[in-house]
């Protein structure tokens, strides 16, 4: 009978592995391949998890010494950015859009942007309405990102109504064929 082996878990890292882990990153970046792999190799050459090894990484083995990892949002710098997202909803951009000029072209920050303003509509719907008041009484035009979606151009996409509708005639019009078919017989 074999036995599997389980991994230890372990605490820290030692900087045998981050240097590892270092080069991996660098091999991949340099052969164009995803990140994934580094962490796998990483992972497979340390005997720890790839997720904990990609988590490790992304907490900050990749940040200058004294760099803090996450750098959180002031309350004002919220306020301005759901600010500068709702005028730009109002005038058709979307929040993609208005992130990405709002980060100078930098996919990072308008990651951390996007998340950001999408996190304050789920978490701080006050802060939201306020930024609403304060645009509204500058006199600009405000997006509201909790009413209902209006439906765009196209054909509307069927709702579950419709489907249990169409299924009852479909079912009714096999029925009403086999009915036909066996007094055709008779």
């Amino acid at each position: 009978m074999e036995q599997a082996i389980v991994p230890r878990p372990r605490a820290g890292w030692n900087s045998e592995e981050e240097a590892l882990l270092q080069r991996a990153v660098d091999r991949c970046r340099a052969a164009g391949e995803p990140l994934r792999t580094a962490f796998l190799q990483t992972a497979q050459q340390t005997g720890r998890r790839p997720n904990s090894v990609r988590n490790h990484y992304y907490a900050g083995g990749r940040a200058p010494a004294g760099a803090p990892a996450f750098l959180p949002f002031s309350e004002e710098e919220s306020l301005s950015l759901l600010k500068a997202v709702l005028s730009a909803r109002a005038a058709g951009e979307s929040v993609r859009s208005c992130t990405l000029r709002i980060a100078e072209g930098d996919t990072r920050r308008m990651l951390r942007y996007q998340n950001k303003y999408r996190s304050l509509l789920k978490s701080r719907p006050a802060l939201v309405d306020r930024a609403r008041r304060e645009l509204q009484a500058a006199g600009g035009a405000v997006f509201d990102p909790y009413a209902p979606a209006l439906p765009g151009p196209g054909r509307p996409r069927k709702g579950a109504d419709e489907r249990d509708i169409e299924a009852l005639i479909r079912t009714l019009c096999e029925s009403l064929t086999e009915l036909l078919r066996r007094s055709a017989k008779t």
